[in-house]
């Protein structure tokens, strides 16, 4: 009998590179602001979890490549530019060495644009906002153009990044657009230059307004946990299958994103304005909004005592309040489950070791 082929084996050396990049990546903290480069995202729910900061999106190492691919595309792409007699391109703003940023919203709304350019062949005089992805879809791209004109052709290829645009012009005063696409490594270009929409522009306004200002989470883009856009989305194990959404001050009942400073978000607990360190670690006073407790109806609360009360539909009841018995520290809650409060089991140790036990990277331990 002839030897069956095996599988090679892996590369150790590799594996932890991509060990290195996710955990790198893993590291880094998420963007306090909605960005305009999401706003055209279909689902205003998925934007609200992450603008709440109530999920935690990780991706792997051949993702994370692909991003830091798109990033050295975009720096090979400026310096292709500047080779071009005539052409300005300004990546950064000469005045403070950071890139041109735009805010709206008391400064939850934020966008940041790649440079700025004039003296395109084709519209010399015009000054473009620039923006550079990389794409294996550059093809598509090029389709769109030939097909609907270039004028409209980011908008047939990408609503995501046509929104960005038209956010991008209306925040800089530029009328024009101008986007480079380069396929991976940047071996072949397309580009597409886009007008402004000053109507569009203000939707997309409303639709961050909106966003940013909702207690609860909007409505979802599918019931359908099984509908091809809520299949790879990162909020579906909070909007769709149950999972406890992450212990944040901005998941927490007592904190409002305020309407007018750089960003401010308050606390009506400890009545102070929070910074940003302390909206991503939360406090112990954190409680959280009732609408992100899956499968459970809020039966009753005490805003003095700082407890809020749920029962389930089959007459289960606890509260997310002071840690005690049949109530629940939010940390707790995140790291258990809803389902875990009826074993009998985690009663019997809880009862044991309350109320001195602690969360310690979530393990319960007793307290020295």
């Amino acid at each position: 009998m002839a030897k069956l082929p095996t599988a090679l084996p892996p590369d150790p050396t590799l594996e932890a590179i991509d060990a290195q990049i996710v955990a790198r990546a893993n590291s880094e903290a998420p963007r306090p602001y909605l960005g305009m480069s999401a706003i055209g995202e279909d689902c205003e729910r998925r934007l609200w979890y992450s603008f709440r900061l109530a999920v935690r999106a990780t991706f792997p190492a051949a993702t994370l490549r692909m991003f830091e691919d798109g990033h050295r595309c975009e720096e090979l792409m400026a310096e292709r530019l500047r080779t071009v007699p005539g052409l300005k391109l300004y990546t950064h703003d000469p005045s403070t060495g950071r890139q041109f940023g735009f805010s709206a919203l008391g400064g939850h709304y934020r966008g940041n644009i790649d440079g700025a350019v004039q003296g395109l062949l084709q519209a010399p005089k015009a000054w473009h906002c620039w923006e550079h992805k990389a794409s294996e879809k550059a093809d598509a791209l090029e389709k769109a153009k030939a097909t609907h004109g270039e004028k409209a052709a980011l908008a047939e290829w990408n609503a995501t990044y046509y929104a960005q645009a038209i956010a991008y012009m209306h925040y800089s005063g530029m009328d024009r657009h101008y986007l480079t696409c380069d396929t991976p490594g940047g071996r072949r270009t397309v580009s597409v230059r886009t007008n402004a929409d000053p109507a569009a522009a203000e939707r997309l306004e409303a639709k961050a307004a909106r966003i940013i200002q909702a207690p609860e989470p909007l409505p979802r883009l599918s019931e359908d946990a099984a509908f091809w856009k809520c299949k790879g989305c990162p909020a579906r194990p909070q909007c769709h299958e149950g999972r406890m959404s992450v212990v944040s001050c901005r998941t927490c009942v007592h904190a409002t994103p305020e309407m007018d400073g750089d960003g401010r978000w308050s606390c009506a607990l400890r009545k102070q304005d929070l910074s940003w360190a302390a909206q991503q670690a939360a406090c112990e006073g954190h409680r959280f909004i009732p609408a992100l407790m899956p499968g459970v109806v809020v039966r009753d609360a005490s805003e003095q005592e700082n407890w809020i009360e749920y029962e389930a539909p089959d007459g289960f009841v606890f509260r997310n309040g002071e840690r005690a018995e049949g109530s629940y520290g939010s940390r707790e809650l995140a790291a258990l489950g809803l389902g875990a409060l009826r074993d009998p089991d985690l009663a019997a140790i809880r009862a044991r070791y309350l109320p001195d036990a602690q969360w310690v990277g979530g393990d319960e331990q007793e307290a020295a």
